[in-house]
């Protein structure tokens, strides 16, 4: 973290006050965590974005400032999370969004894993998946929609490392979580 001239950059380039309560300038990356404690946006905050397709609003940001900086993201951003608590470590986080693609992982299922495959992003290819799919030892977080498109009634066998799951992780037939000894 650097600090300069009253002002605080974090490790992503981000700029915020001294104080850490206003973001005066957005990094030009493509997802980026608004540092927790932050209250608000500058209007010119986003002025060097062209990359950005994700940004996470801290739970310190109120309605309207969360509002204000909606408003004056770019229209690049797809994904906009407004957190109601604090965030959760990047392992932990069931966005499918929140992943660099460059460091991704996708095994002979095309199933995509991120942090060294300890988060199951989503499966590709739900015909090589078929009804059944054991997924690996070490994960610990399944995101959001991760078999979503599977067709038909899918198990999962999963290893006792899970720690977090994602909201409508099966398609429209659903399916079940069998955790294995």
């Amino acid at each position: 973290m650097n600090e300069n001239k009253g002002t605080w950059a974090d490790g992503f380039g981000g700029v915020y006050t001294a104080d850490k309560k206003r973001l005066l300038r957005v990094p030009d990356v493509k997802r980026y965590r608004i540092a927790e404690g932050c209250e608000e946006t500058d209007e010119h905050a986003f002025d060097d974005c062209k990359e950005l397709e994700c940004l996470c609003v801290p739970e310190s940001f109120t309605e309207q400032a969360a509002e204000d900086t909606f408003n004056s993201m770019p229209s690049t951003v797809d994904n906009f999370c407004r957190w109601d608590r604090p965030y959760v470590e990047e392992v932990y986080d069931v966005n499918d969004y929140w992943c660099d693609e460059e460091l991704t992982e996708k095994d002979e299922f095309g199933v995509i894993y991120a942090n060294e495959g300890r988060r199951l992003i989503m499966a590709t290819q739900p015909e090589l998946i078929g009804k059944d799919y054991v997924i690996p030892d070490g994960v610990v977080t399944i995101c959001d929609g991760a078999f979503a498109v599977c067709n038909g009634y899918t198990v999962l066998s999963a290893p006792r490392s899970i720690k977090a799951i994602g909201d409508y992780i099966f398609g429209d037939e659903g399916g079940k979580i069998v955790i294995r000894d």
